[in-house]
Protein backbone atom coordinates (compact mmCIF):
# COMPACT_ATOMS: atom_id res chain seq x y z
CA UNK A 1 0.00 0.00 0.00
CA UNK A 2 2.98 2.47 0.64
CA UNK A 3 4.10 1.88 -2.42
CA UNK A 4 1.00 2.57 -4.44
CA UNK A 5 0.94 5.88 -2.26
CA UNK A 6 4.55 6.59 -3.06
CA UNK A 7 3.60 5.95 -6.77
CA UNK A 8 0.15 8.17 -6.76
CA UNK A 9 2.30 11.11 -4.81
CA UNK A 10 5.22 10.99 -7.75
CA UNK A 11 2.42 11.16 -10.25
CA UNK A 12 0.69 14.01 -8.91
CA UNK A 13 3.88 16.15 -8.44
CA UNK A 14 5.30 15.48 -11.58
CA UNK A 15 1.89 16.06 -13.16
CA UNK A 16 1.40 19.14 -11.37
CA UNK A 17 5.08 20.39 -12.34
CA UNK A 18 3.59 19.88 -16.20
CA UNK A 19 0.54 21.87 -14.95
CA UNK A 20 2.88 24.48 -13.94
CA UNK A 21 5.01 24.71 -17.12
CA UNK A 22 2.25 24.79 -19.58
CA UNK A 23 0.53 27.29 -17.48
CA UNK A 24 3.70 29.38 -17.38
CA UNK A 25 4.55 28.98 -21.36
CA UNK A 26 1.27 28.88 -22.89
CA UNK A 27 1.38 32.16 -24.03
CA UNK A 28 4.16 32.13 -26.25
CA UNK A 29 2.55 28.77 -28.33
CA UNK A 30 -0.82 30.69 -28.72
CA UNK A 31 -0.60 29.08 -32.52
CA UNK A 32 1.20 25.57 -32.14
CA UNK A 33 -0.03 23.89 -29.18
CA UNK A 34 1.76 20.59 -30.14
CA UNK A 35 5.20 22.25 -29.30
CA UNK A 36 4.28 23.47 -25.93
CA UNK A 37 2.83 19.30 -25.23
CA UNK A 38 6.39 18.50 -26.41
CA UNK A 39 8.23 21.19 -24.62
CA UNK A 40 6.45 20.39 -21.33
CA UNK A 41 7.46 16.64 -21.76
CA UNK A 42 10.89 17.70 -22.71
CA UNK A 43 11.06 19.85 -19.62
CA UNK A 44 9.99 16.69 -17.45
CA UNK A 45 12.28 14.49 -18.69
CA UNK A 46 15.25 16.67 -18.28
CA UNK A 47 14.37 18.27 -15.30
CA UNK A 48 12.64 15.34 -13.19
CA UNK A 49 14.35 12.63 -14.79
CA UNK A 50 10.86 11.27 -16.01
CA UNK A 51 10.49 8.60 -18.62
CA UNK A 52 9.71 10.21 -21.97
CA UNK A 53 6.71 7.99 -22.13
CA UNK A 54 5.29 9.06 -18.87
CA UNK A 55 6.07 12.66 -19.53
CA UNK A 56 4.29 12.43 -22.86
CA UNK A 57 0.93 10.73 -20.85
CA UNK A 58 1.49 13.09 -17.74
CA UNK A 59 1.75 16.50 -20.06
CA UNK A 60 -1.47 14.97 -21.41
CA UNK A 61 -3.05 15.09 -18.50
CA UNK A 62 -2.17 18.29 -17.43
CA UNK A 63 -3.20 19.69 -20.63
CA UNK A 64 -6.86 18.82 -20.14
CA UNK A 65 -6.82 19.46 -16.64
CA UNK A 66 -5.41 23.42 -18.28
CA UNK A 67 -8.65 23.11 -20.13
CA UNK A 68 -10.83 22.30 -17.83
CA UNK A 69 -9.97 25.05 -16.03
CA UNK A 70 -10.16 27.55 -18.85
CA UNK A 71 -13.82 25.99 -19.62
CA UNK A 72 -14.78 26.21 -15.61
CA UNK A 73 -13.44 30.19 -15.67
CA UNK A 74 -15.13 31.08 -18.66
CA UNK A 75 -18.79 29.38 -18.31
CA UNK A 76 -18.39 31.58 -14.63
CA UNK A 77 -17.45 34.49 -15.88
CA UNK A 78 -20.14 34.32 -18.55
Amino acid sequence: MNAQINILDYRERMQNAALAFLDRHQAEHLGDMTVLLSRTSDHLVDNFDVAKPVAIKLTSLAHIELMEVALRQRSTNS
